[in-house]
């Protein structure tokens, strides 16, 4: 992997961001791989894109859900068609009572492929 491939992966993750900033659940996914695996902190393992569409889809029908924010710390090659990310995540509510978050950490593992880098896997660690 060359500093190209990590500048593209920081990329990504801005507009995955930015997709789940918008509730654009079509979007966010369309950086995951069609076999993601992501486990959710306390919750389940959830495998495949549609799983995962799903849970977004669920989350942005949450009024009170504004956003999750994930911030790369590190990427790390493993060889050119794969690195790993980690960082800091933090979810975020708008609740009658002011604004509510969650966060922890999170690894991820990127694969380059035809279609360009993609999340394989992401597991998320509640602080």
């Amino acid at each position: 992997m060359t500093n190209t491939g990590a500048t593209q992966i920081h990329a990504l993750r801005e507009q995955s961001n930015q997709a789940i900033a918008a509730h654009d659940a079509d979007r966010t996914v369309s950086f995951m791989a069609p076999d993601i695996v992501v486990g959710v902190a306390g919750g389940p393992t959830l495998t495949g894109r549609a799983a995962s569409r799903a849970a977004f889809v669920e989350q942005f029908a949450d009024r009170a859900f504004v956003t999750y924010v994930r911030t790369i710390e590190q990427v790390t090659p493993i060889d050119p068609m794969r690195a790993t990310e980690r960082g800091r995540w933090v979810g975020r509510w708008r609740l009658t009572s002011g604004m509510h978050e969650q966060g922890g950490i999170y690894t991820a593992e990127w694969r380059f492929s035809e279609m360009g880098w993609l999340i394989h896997s992401e597991t998320f660690f509640e602080a």
